[in-house]
């Protein structure tokens, strides 16, 4: 009995359609039977966006999806003829049809589909980015099927969040965004008709962030607290949060840092660590940022057993302790460590006005990030000479 083989093609015709796209296909190959059959992936994709020595998609905003979905075409092939060549089965023509129209049949649950597409490979911040949306779907409506969306749920879904869930927009504009992802991957695999897209008439708008920084006073109340010895929770937090404000190091950055992290330069002990959220690589000279403090807090935690430098605690249990912190500190600010890197980043603008320097340190994908906070550095000096009295 012969085998069938699988292969992947991309731009077959060699033809591109309006969008300057090509489509990707999955060629089945069977000598006898002779079967060759080319399976359309419902994805299309420009030339720079294919790569053809890995048949993998890149260079694309939804890549790993893409990728995921041609993983589990491939994937669901390969059963089906592992299935029937383990049994004796030979594969007939009508057979594999018969195959291809059974996997196109709707799953009546959205819930479960999305469950299901969480995908292992992507990001540890960004899966659990897709975990939390899930979870608050979830809490809304234990299941909705394909059926049920429409407009109507998904107001209904941004009022739960509103009014329920107390969201500020930005996380409410986050979570449909990643409903609308999952919804597009359920059109890929023919699961759910794009004409029904209630988000082609629901619109979610991203506001201006809060990029909240501590003063200098703050700051200094925050390094002057006398913690004592038998808070450690308190303690191991506070040194979290100021090493975050010395460094610009998000929480994740933080929580996950590890002896293998730190190098040795010319200028003493650097970080040089890929941050979570960007893959993009930072080196921080710790002896030369904020008089080397980080570098202080570093040493006590370096001389650890472990692996790690500071303890595991979940971002929630953080959160909390902050507020503990904020108020021994008798500061009226909610900390948390957006609050650190910001400050971090508005501290770096004040004194060096370099936003290349930002960009490099803070590990930003373009300058026009890292301007903003020399222009939010502008807007707190002139906001304090708008006080001023000048009369003499």
């Amino acid at each position: 009995m012969t085998t069938a083989t699988l292969s992947i093609m991309y731009n077959r015709r060699k033809k591109l359609n309006a969008q300057n796209e090509a489509t990707i296909e999955i060629v089945f190959y069977q000598g006898e039977p002779f079967i060759r059959k080319f399976i359309s992936t419902g994805i299309s994709v420009e030339p720079a966006q294919w790569n053809s020595e890995k048949n993998t998609i890149v260079k694309h905003s939804n890549a790993p999806h893409l990728n995921k979905i041609l993983r589990d075409k491939v994937q669901e092939l390969e059963d089906y003829i592992y299935t029937n060549f383990n049994s004796g089965r030979t594969i007939t023509a009508n057979d594999l049809n018969e195959f291809l129209q059974g996997n196109k049949v709707n799953t009546a649950s959205f819930t479960d589909f999305y469950k299901q597409e969480i995908d292992p490979a992507l990001r540890r911040g960004t899966r659990k980015e897709h975990i939390y949306t899930f979870n608050i779907l979830t809490e809304f409506r234990k299941e909705i099927l394909f059926t049920e969306i429409d407009y109507t749920l998904v107001t209904d879904f941004d009022r739960f969040m509103t009014n329920e869930k107390k969201l500020a927009p930005n996380t409410r504009h986050k979570h449909h965004q990643h409903i609308k992802r999952f919804l597009r991957l359920a059109e890929l695999k023919g699961l759910f008709e794009a004409n029904k897209n209630p988000y082609l008439n629901f619109k979610t708008k991203k506001t201006k962030g809060d990029r909240t920084a501590l003063t200098i006073a703050e700051l200094k109340s925050i390094e002057d607290l006398q913690i004592p010895s038998s808070y450690i929770e308190i303690y191991d937090v506070w040194n979290m949060f100021l090493f975050s404000c010395y460094t610009g190091l998000r929480y994740s950055d933080v929580e996950t840092l590890e002896k293998k992290h730190i190098i040795e330069t010319q200028d003493g002990k650097s970080v040089k660590k890929e941050m979570i959220k960007v893959n993009k690589n930072v080196l921080l000279p710790l002896e030369l940022l904020f008089d080397g403090k980080p570098a202080k807090i570093l040493e006590h935690y370096y001389k650890n057993d472990t692996a790690r430098i500071f303890p595991k605690f979940t971002n929630q249990h953080v959160n909390r302790v902050l507020k503990t912190i904020a108020l021994m500190a008798k500061i009226d600010v909610r900390l948390t460590f957006h609050v650190a890197r910001h400050t971090f980043g508005t501290r770096l603008a004040e004194i060096t006005k370099n936003p290349y320097l930002i960009m490099q340190l803070m590990g930003h994908a373009d300058i026009d990030t890292s301007m903003i906070y020399i222009h939010l550095s502008h807007e707190r000096i002139n906001k304090q000479l708008r006080g001023l009295n000048w009369e003499l």
